[in-house]
């Protein structure tokens, strides 16, 4: 089975260990999609139905209020829990951030007893809290135990085996999503909010048996002392800024995810329902399609991107990906150009709108794939293992500190009557703006790996891309 699994996602030159690492993925994966997708098509339009009714402006201008609540949350903690991952290793914080999610699920399902906007504050706050400690810990004990048990210099099978992880998860998501919409259609979406926080709790349970660590990894981490914590904090982030390279990376990095914890919360699900006829079953069904396109994609970007230039194609690949400039300019075009009409379809109104909006999400999600396993590459070799669960959560932490006042003050924009006189206006406003702050965040990325040190080429093999073999 360990070496079927292996050879799947491209590790049947490495050692079994190895091929465990991909073993406790293809095990893990399905079950962390089902639990966190099953709802994801109707969640935000869940909760700003309940809280504002037919008026969807102001829902989702309530659901971004929330938002900016949980990101304050998880911007307090989301590093210091990243720190705990590298100081008593990941399985407990996964185990802790699985709980925590399972009773955000859990009080969603009695919302409807208590559909008030304080009871939300409770649910975000649980649900932020999970997100602090879980965010970069799967990846951080990957490729902690990746780079102790491999011999990959190039990273080549790195790139296939993150393509085919990101793969699995994809097809695992896409699998959930219309169940999960037909489950709400004919028992109502708070069930399907019940078996997520069941699912949860089995999981983070499942998290301490799965996530070990190899002992030359175990060995490795600190002594379990107040001081040592504080030391990792601090390590990491004076590597966070130690050379313009990796502060301008960093700091281009978050200012663009920043946009898309905005789209995410605010645009994204008002788009699908907007043009989709406001059913949940014709939202899913769309999520699928375009879904089904995102699981090619991520298996190909990890065989296609095992020969560039991590340097060169990162700005490149960002440019042209979902949530990136072209995208939201694009969009802006879109949404106030072509208002949705009525033309009645099996589940839709369709309309050449929802066609572009189809072409555009499928076409910057080959882009998108490119840009996520690029991104991987880099971090795998410059981020130091001491410090990596501490850095993969500081990213998360810096985008919600930019995505904050962004939904702030989108949010604010969305409810101006002054806006009023064209139906779309609000949000196409919205993507305006996401499409500059997405092209600053571009021009800073790109300088900041302009400035990484270079590295000569072999006479055996051109190199894959000036990544640094020592942390500068």
């Amino acid at each position: 089975m360990t070496d079927i699994v292996g050879r799947f996602f491209g590790l049947e030159e490495e050692s079994q260990r190895a091929k465990h690492l991909a073993k406790v993925a293809a095990i893990f994966m399905p079950f962390a999609a089902l639990a966190f997708m099953m709802s994801t098509t109707f969640y935000s339009f869940y909760v700003a139905t309940l809280l504002a009714g037919s008026n969807l402006n102001i829902g989702f201008a309530l659901v971004g209020i929330l938002a900016s609540f949980a990101m304050g949350i998880q911007l307090a903690i989301d590093y210091p829990t990243g720190g705990i991952g590298d100081w008593i290793g990941q399985r407990w914080i996964l185990a802790l951030a699985f709980l925590c999610f399972g009773a955000s699920f859990l009080l969603t399902w009695l919302s409807p007893v208590f559909p008030y906007f304080w009871f939300f504050l409770i649910i975000y706050f649980l649900s932020a809290v999970g997100a602090a400690m879980q965010s970069g810990a799967i990846a951080s004990w990957f490729d902690n135990n990746y780079r102790a048990v491999t011999e990959d210099p190039e990273r080549k099978a790195y790139s296939k085996a993150q393509g085919r992880m990101g793969m699995l998860f994809q097809i695992s998501a896409t699998a959930v999503l219309i169940p999960g919409a037909i489950l709400a259609t004919f028992f109502g979406r708070t069930f399907v909010f019940f078996f997520q926080a069941i699912l949860c709790v089995l999981i983070g349970v499942s998290a301490l048996i799965l996530f070990r660590d190899f002992p030359e990894v175990a060995q490795n981490r600190p002594k379990r002392s107040l001081s040592q914590y504080y030391t990792l904090l601090k390590d990491g982030l004076k590597f966070a800024f130690s050379t313009r390279y990796i502060g301008f990376y960093l700091i281009g990095l978050v200012l663009m995810t920043s946009t898309i914890t905005v789209w995410g919360n605010m645009i994204l699900f008002y788009i699908y329902y907007s043009y989709l006829a406001y059913s949940d079953v014709a939202v899913a069904l769309f999520r699928t399609i375009l879904f089904g396109f995102g699981i090619l994609w991520i298996e190909r970007a990890g065989v296609w991107t095992r020969n560039l230039s991590t340097h060169k194609w990162i700005p490149r690949s960002r440019l042209l990906q979902t949530c990136g400039p072209i995208f939201y300019f694009a969009f802006t075009i879109i949404t106030f150009f072509m208002l949705p009409v009525i033309l009645p379809f099996p589940f839709m109104y369709l309309q050449f709108a929802t066609i572009l909006i189809s072409a555009g999400f499928i076409i910057t999600g080959i882009f998108s794939a490119w840009s996520t396993i690029l991104n991987q590459r880099l971090q795998l070799d410059l981020i130091p293992d001491r410090i990596r669960n501490g850095f993969y959560s500081l990213i998360p932490s810096l985008t919600l500190l930019f995505a904050i006042p962004q939904i702030i003050f989108f949010a604010w924009i969305m409810v101006q009557p002054q806006l009023a006189v064209h139906p779309q206006l609000p949000i196409s406003v919205v993507l305006f703006g996401l499409g500059v702050i997405s092209t600053v965040g571009l021009i800073i990325l790109k300088y900041g790996l302009s400035k990484a040190p270079k590295i000569a080429p072999t006479e055996e093999e051109p190199p894959i891309g000036p990544i640094p073999t020592e942390i500068p």
